[in-house]
């Protein structure tokens, strides 16, 4: 570890980050409230505070409160999560990391992410009008297994309220840019009913989007093959419903159902920009060669849970999700005389999750969790109209038994520690190769692999105002398999080489290690938290940009960081935010064992702080004012082989709620109210014509909500 390494963990002896949420501050009671917020995507239902670790925490009003500039839950985290990559404002989430790895994406704990093929579009599979809550827990985890290096984010999912009794809610979003084409609306609806032998919650939205434009007035420019969200239709229709019975009614069962499309409306062609020029891409009208651009996921989820099972809490889940994704027209060399076709990745993911809950076994305010985990994902990417495949018909297994546990030693030390094995089968069906990837054979095969992670922590309250912190986690994954078996950079790149899935090495598990240390302030006016951590992964798999294409590249990496947090009541209705992240890393990039090169910009996110003031007017008027600035950051010796350089921006959004009471709800967002010109993190260090975009000018959003 370096001596700068070595003083910045010194320096920054630092404050968890953000295990409160910041919602409506002006209001006291709401911010006691969000303090003993309860988390699950820990496994074990508890309290933020009880977790060694950075944990955010997004709520409801948090949500509804970002929503009003931007209805993008990619957005919304990238603005309340330290260390997130700033959202593309795309369909495609590649290059989005969080902590310069990948997070695992949940829904009520259902996985988004495909274990075979990544595709990078897990990131648009429900609606934020269906989220109740965003959990995230930074840094590698072992409680959720498969994927989670980089983190955990759980979507919680809307369910009718004890006071709902048929309660209906519609709603209503306007979005422009004062561009006749840059116009979009949402319509909304909700029917939710709760009783206390049943309850039910039943929405569905639909949200055609306008042109975007930037700084300059200029339409943004189009990934026609990744995906848009600009110019597409999405629509969701959702379903949760449960039904409590038993003696004390200490059973219950529930069913969710959720139905989400996005497609592109087909109304402009690309125009590519200039890298090396600095100008940026745009479009015109057209129609694209093809199908639509399309996202289609389908998720089924049946839970379980006994409150009084053996003095304990039993809950069996099982879950289904069809996920396919379209993309547009692309140079594929299919056959020696047919080049261009549209890919599409279908996965069909299905599980189950078992767990057993008990408290106070040891009477050390303890809580301990005993659960089994199954998932089974078959995966293939394959050519849309000359239907071969990309890839292999791919199929993965996996089985893992886990126990978590957290209790107190003393009165001011809490320890939490978990263990999980974890054990996967992946298949492969003979195949060949696409054309133009070398048309060479795909031996299939089945490998087997297990291992088993940890986590230890512990908590120590230095003083009623001040705990510190220290943890070490464990996360566990696969590199892209499909990426690896779809062309001529697998293991051995020589044409007319066959590729033996018995023997690739480039397609072993990722263990990473993450290290972490840091404390939490809770004054009477004043919340200040922070962290600082490490993440080691002796066999990382980075994605490496050769030509046109990201290889898998099995590399060291090492990647350190810390944030800040922090949220000071000045006055009664006035609260101010401000919270900062930094990243950086380092990779093997000769397999010699020593870090020798920067980590492609691409695998991390640059350095950013947020300010924001929180004001409430009165009872019904409210609203907050933040800036978000990201760091300019070079990169001249780094495993690309070129150097990389961000030029930094900062972008103002505002944001105003106004409760019009038995007459519904208003809001108003503008977000960039600047209109501030600027080209997005991912475009700057992807330096390709096909990839430079500019990101949205001033766009306002006028939302109304009405409940009856």
């Amino acid at each position: 570890m370096s001596t700068k390494t070595l003083s910045a963990i010194t320096l920054a002896l630092t404050f968890n980050a953000s295990s409160y949420a910041f919602a409506d501050t002006s209001n006291e009671q709401d911010v006691e409230q969000l303090d003993t917020m309860v988390v699950t995507a820990s496994r074990i239902k508890q309290q933020a505070e009880k977790i060694p670790g950075a944990v955010t925490v997004i709520t409801a009003k948090e949500i509804e409160q970002q929503k009003a500039v931007s209805d993008d839950l990619t957005s919304i985290i990238a603005t309340m999560v330290p260390s997130m990559t700033p959202s593309r404002q795309k369909m495609s989430n590649q290059g989005e990391s969080l902590r310069g790895r990948n997070a695992l994406i949940l829904v009520d704990g259902v996985p988004q992410n495909n274990p075979l093929r990544n595709g990078n579009r897990y990131g648009y599979t429900i609606d934020p009008s269906m989220v109740e809550k965003i959990e995230v827990i930074a840094g590698a985890s072992a409680a959720q297994g498969m994927g989670a290096t980089g983190g955990i984010i759980n979507y919680v999912t809307k369910s009718a309220k004890p006071s709902d009794h048929w309660k209906q809610t519609i709603g209503t979003r306007v979005t422009t840019n004062l561009h006749d084409d840059g116009t979009g609306g949402k319509v909304y609806y909700a029917l939710s009913q709760f009783d206390n032998i049943y309850d039910f919650y039943l929405s569905g939205s639909w949200d055609r989007q306008g042109l975007y434009y930037d700084g300059n007035n200029n339409p943004v420019g189009m990934n026609s093959i990744q995906g848009e969200t600009q110019d597409s239709t999405a629509s969701d229709i959702y379903f949760k419903g449960g039904y409590n019975f038993g003696d004390d009614l200490d059973q219950r069962i529930e069913m969710t159902v959720n139905r989400y499309d996005i497609g592109s409306n087909d109304n402009y062609v690309a125009i590519k920009g200039d890298f090396d020029q600095g100008i940026p891409g745009t479009v015109e009208k057209g129609h694209p060669v093809g199908d639509s651009v399309t996202n289609e996921v389908a998720l089924y989820n049946l839970k379980y849970e006994h409150n009084d099972f053996a003095n304990g809490i039993l809950t069996a889940q099982v879950f289904y999700q069809n996920y396919d994704a379209v993309f547009g027209d692309a140079n594929w060399g299919a056959t020696s005389t047919v080049q261009n076709d549209q890919g599409i990745i279908s996965s069909d993911k299905s599980g189950f999750k078992l767990s057993y809950e008990r408290y106070d076994l040891l009477d050390l305010d303890d809580s301990w969790v005993f659960g089994l985990d199954g998932l089974q994902d078959k995966t293939v990417q394959k050519l849309v109209h000359t239907d071969l495949n990309v890839t292999p018909n791919m199929e993965y297994q996996s089985l893992a038994p886990f126990i978590q546990a957290d209790f107190l030693v003393t009165e001011d030390l809490r320890l939490s520690m978990g263990a999980r094995y974890e054990t996967m089968r992946v298949k492969s069906s003979d195949a060949k190769t696409l054309w133009g990837y070398g048309y060479n054979d795909v031996i299939g095969g089945t490998n087997d692999y297990s291992e088993t992670v940890f986590n230890l922590g512990a908590i120590y309250s230095l003083t009623d105002q001040v705990n510190l912190f220290a943890a070490f986690n464990q996360g566990f994954g696969l590199p892209d398999y499909g990426r690896v078996l779809r062309g001529n950079w697998g293991d051995d790149p020589a044409v007319n080489k066959p590729i033996d899935f018995n023997d690739l090495a480039s397609a072993k598990p990722v263990v990473t290690d993450n290290y972490e240390i840091g404390a939490n302030y809770t004054g009477e006016k004043l919340k200040l938290s922070a962290s600082t951590y490490l993440s080691i992964a002796k066999n990382g798999a980075n994605l490496v940009l050769r030509g046109d294409n990201y290889d898998v590249d099995r590399q060291k990496t090492q990647i350190f960081g810390y944030e800040l947090s922090s949220h000071y009541q000045l006055f009664d209705d006035t609260a101010l935010q401000l919270m900062y992240s930094h990243v950086e890393g380092r990779v093997d990039t000769n397999e010699d064992g020593h870090l020798d090169s920067d980590m492609d910009l691409k695998n991390l996110t640059p350095d950013r702080i947020l300010l924001a003031v929180d004001q409430r007017v009165n009872d019904k008027l409210s609203g907050r004012l933040q800036y978000n600035y990201l760091f300019d950051a070079t990169k001249e010796d780094n495993a690309v082989g070129q150097a990389q350089h961000f030029d930094g921006y900062g972008l103002t959004d505002l944001s105003a709620r106004y409760d019009l009471g038995k007459q519904g709800r208003v809001s108003l967002g503008v977000e960039n109210i600047f209109n501030k010109q600027y080209v997005n993190y991912f475009s700057q260090i992807r330096a390709s014509d096909d990839y430079y975009f500019s990101g949205r000018g001033r766009t306002f959003s006028l939302n109304y909500e009405l409940d009856f």
